[in-house]
Parts: structure tokens; C-alpha cells; sequence
């Protein structure tokens, strides 16, 4: 396919990867099509210490997430993945035929980030194919929902077979609410905590917002939303008309919700850190991931590894906030979100 051809597919892919969907008389035989060619010995296949990103959006989880996921043992949700949930693996099978894992371009973020069928994802679709409708996202251990576990589990096995690799990982700052239902289901998972300066988080989102309602427009789940933890009803009301305050009880509710979910899972088996601390010393951090979530450290993994850590910088974007915000939303926020700052360290 010539490259041309190619950009333009990536293009409509980023403005349609959480709405595009077949018709059921085309879709329903290609499922059953990806099942026989992928769905077979999946018994046999292992889910072992999943590994799960979380924090607030903007936190820093994508880069964490881009970092690790280079590590060789490695397997994570691919844009690929995301676009056909219900066909993930034949899905990336026809990006790789046509050379689209070949074709990156910069994500709709403006934020230097890489966008490609074979890039890592959040897969909000294949979380959501068949989570509960509307509500917020919170989910503990006494949630029950066979269908969607199913899926998940069989769809993980299905990465783990099609790509060979032994684990799996993923971010998705919506499971920052669903630690203790996601540690339910995998009893040995690890969960990598990344936590950023509030006023950063604040700014970047109010950017996102803007981009996201000039690609997509206004109405975008990405120009809405955020994680819906349990206070989200009033954040969304006030989303439009006062994002500082707004964003601000986002940024406290996800920090508290993992802040008390955390109790139920083994010290061993949580990790925190700051993104500003992260960035500073990248390759530190990232050994000190490899070895938490108990990969292999050898000198094809610290090559990848030490490669990942190369681009990682803290540049100037957490210093943006001083320019964007006014500093009426900077009083709004602080209101909001000193305390907590302050016990994680931070100057306010």
C-alpha cells in the first residue's frame, strides 16, 4: 500500500478509534473467523502477574506506560487492538499486511507522543465492550459481570498467544477506580501508581479539552470526560464552566480512591512514584519497574529499557500551568487540592 494511502488510514483511524464499528452480518463472521484461527489453546495459556498502570489522566501514565512496555516479555493492547475489540488480533494482523505498524504519526495531543496501529493503548473499548452503562467507572471486588470477564481474560490470552510473550500490560487511568475489582481477578497483578504536581495535571487537561474539541468536536467523549469516579456528577456539571475547580476534585478524587483501594492489595505487589522524580532519573525508575514487577533483567531488556529512557525529559510542561492558568483558576484549584499536594511532597 503506497505510504499516502497509508498517513490517511492513520488519520481516520485517530479521529474514529472509539467509534468505529462494523455491521453485525460483516462483523459476526470474522469473529467466529478470529476464533478459529486465534481462539484455539488458549487453556494453555497463562495470565501471570498482569501489570496495570493507573493515575490520573495527564499524570504521566502514557509515558510510564511507552517506557515499559518496551520491555521484551511484554504484551499491552494495541491501537489495533482497540479499533475492532471484538476482533483484536485480526485486526492487528491486516495493520501488519499492509504495512500500517510501519506509519506512526504525532497522536491528535500535539504532545510528541507517537500514534500507530502498533502503539500501546488504553483500549477504553475493549474495557468497556461490556462493562455497565453510565454511572461512574467504580468497581470493587463484589462487582460480578461473567460476560465482561470472560472477554477480558480470553482477550488478554489472545495477545499473550498471537505475540508470543510471557506478560501483560496496561494503563488506563478509568482503572484507577477498579483496583479492587481488577485485583479480584488477577490475585497476583502489580499496580504501578504514577501521581503528578495537581496544577500540571490541571493545565494539560484544560489543553486537552481544547485540542480534543477541535479534532473531534465538542460533544467527543475526549472533550467530556475524565475518569467518573464517584464524584463525577458534579464534576461533569460544572466540567464546561469551571474546569479548575472542576479538575481539581478529578485530580483529589482519583489520588483518594487509590489512596483507599491500595489497602486490599499486598504492599509487594504497589508501586508509587511521581512523575516529576520519574523523568528526572528515567532509567532508575524503570529498572526499579522491571525488577517490582519481577521481569526478566537481562541484556536485551536493559537495552530496550535504556532505549525507552532516552526520550523521557521533564522539558518545561510542568512549569505550563504557570502560564495558562489564571490566577483566579490557580486559587479555585489550590482550594481544592493543597492538602493532598503537600503529603505528596509537593511545594504550594
Amino acid at each position: 500500500m503506497p505510504f499516502a494511502i497509508r498517513k490517511k488510514v492513520m488519520e481516520v483511524m485517530q479521529k474514529s478509534y472509539v467509534t468505529m464499528s462494523l455491521p453485525g452480518a460483516l462483523e459476526a463472521p470474522l469473529v467466529a473467523l478470529e476464533e478459529g484461527l486465534y481462539g484455539g489453546g488458549l487453556e494453555n495459556i497463562k495470565i501471570t502477574k498482569p501489570i496495570f498502570v493507573v493515575g490520573c489522566h495527564r499524570s504521566g501514565t502514557t509515558v510510564l506506560y511507552e517506557a515499559l512496555a518496551k520491555h521484551p516479555d511484554l504484551v499491552f493492547l494495541s491501537n489495533a487492538s482497540a479499533l475492532l475489540p471484538r476482533i483484536p488480533i485480526l485486526s492487528n494482523a491486516v495493520a501488519e499486511l499492509f504495512g500500517l505498524d510501519e506509519v506512526e504519526q504525532e497522536r491528535f495531543l500535539k504532545d510528541g507522543i507517537p500514534f500507530s496501529p502498533a502503539t500501546p493503548a488504553e483500549a477504553i473499548r475493549i474495557w468497556e465492550l461490556y462493562a455497565p452503562e453510565g454511572g461512574d467507572y467504580c468497581l470493587n471486588e463484589n462487582y460480578s459481570n461473567p460476560k465482561m470477564e470472560q472477554y477480558l481474560i480470553h482477550t488478554i490470552k489472545k495477545h499473550l498467544k498471537y505475540f508470543n510473550k510471557t506478560r501483560f500490560i496496561n494503563k488506563n487511568p478509568d482503572n484507577s477506580v477498579r483496583m479492587r475489582y481488577l485485583n479480584k481477578l488477577f490475585p497476583d497483578a502489580k499496580f504501578i501508581n504514577i501521581i503528578r504536581d495537581g496544577r500540571a495535571v490541571c493545565s494539560s487537561l484544560m489543553k486537552v479539552r481544547e485540542i480534543a474539541e477541535e479534532f473531534f468536536g465538542p460533544e467527543h467523549r475526549h472533550a467530556t470526560s475524565g475518569v467518573k469516579v464517584k464524584a463525577w456528577a458534579d464534576i461533569e456539571e460544572t466540567w464546561k464552566t469551571d474546569p479548575a475547580s472542576s479538575i481539581g476534585l478529578l485530580w483529589k478524587e482519583v489520588v483518594e480512591t487509590i489512596e483507599r483501594d491500595k489497602e486490599a492489595i499486598s504492599p509487594e505487589r504497589y508501586l508509587e512514584l511521581r512523575f516529576e522524580d520519574f523523568v528526572t532519573e528515567p532509567f532508575n525508575y524503570l529498572e526499579k519497574m522491571v525488577h517490582f514487577c519481577d521481569l526478566g533483567w537481562d541484556a536485551k531488556a536493559e537495552s530496550a529499557i535504556r532505549e525507552a529512557s532516552k526520550t523521557l525529559t521533564m522539558g518545561g510542561r510542568n512549569d505550563a500551568w504557570k502560564k495558562r492558568l489564571k490566577e483566579t483558576d490557580v486559587e479555585k484549584l489550590m482550594a481544592i487540592i493543597a492538602p493532598k499536594m503537600r503529603a505528596y511532597g509537593y511545594d504550594v
